[in-house]
Formats: C-alpha cells, sequence, structure tokens
C-alpha cells in the first residue's frame, strides 16, 4: 500500500514537471518510470535497508545507460534494417549492454 502510495504521488509530481517541458514529446519521460523508480527504491530502502536499495539503483543506472547506447543504435539500425529487425538491435544492445554494466558493478 504504501509503494501505491508514494508511487502515485510521484507519478503526479513528475507528470507536472512533464507539463513545463517543451517540446511535448519530452514529457514522457517524467511519467512513470522515475517515479515508480524513485517508489520503489523508497520502500525498499525503508524494508529492507540501504544496501538493498543502492544495489537497486546500480542496476536502475546500469540499464538506464543500456537504453541510452540502444537509443543511439536504433536511430540508424531502423534506418538501415528496417523497423522491427531495426528494433530488436536495438533492444538486443539494450540487453546486452545493461546486463553487462549491472553484472560489472554489482559484483
Amino acid at each position: 500500500m504504501i509503494k501505491a502510495l508514494l508511487g502515485g504521488t510521484a507519478v503526479v509530481a513528475f507528470a507536472a514537471l512533464g507539463e513545463l517541458l517543451r517540446p511535448r514529446g519530452l514529457a514522457g519521460i517524467f511519467a512513470a518510470a522515475p517515479s515508480v523508480a524513485l517508489a520503489s527504491l523508497a520502500v525498499t530502502s525503508a524494508v529492507t535497508g540501504s544496501g538493498s536499495a543502492a544495489a537497486q539503483a546500480v542496476g536502475m543506472i546500469a540499464g538506464a545507460a543500456g537504453l541510452v547506447v540502444a537509443s543511439l543504435l536504433g536511430i540508424e539500425s531502423v534506418k538501415r534494417l528496417g523497423a522491427l529487425r531495426g528494433s530488436l538491435a536495438a533492444v538486443t544492445v539494450w540487453l546486452l549492454v545493461g546486463a553487462s554494466l549491472g553484472a560489472l558493478f554489482l559484483r
């Protein structure tokens, strides 16, 4: 219940921040994912301690770094390979980069 309340509150706060941004396409960045991640970290920290929350935060950062690499690759791969194969290539890179960084930093 606490996680849902924190997540809902954070979603509203990030959505309000997104309303202030131009172009509107950037507003989605501040909608759900960051607020749910913050709520999850807050609840994890309160329930299991800061060590567990720190490990989750490192995993989130690794996934975000993988997403940046995949997004940059996706631009070219979709142009060259078409929508389906280019998207699959980008998602594969996202998983590989995120998992590799996560494994590297969560030893």
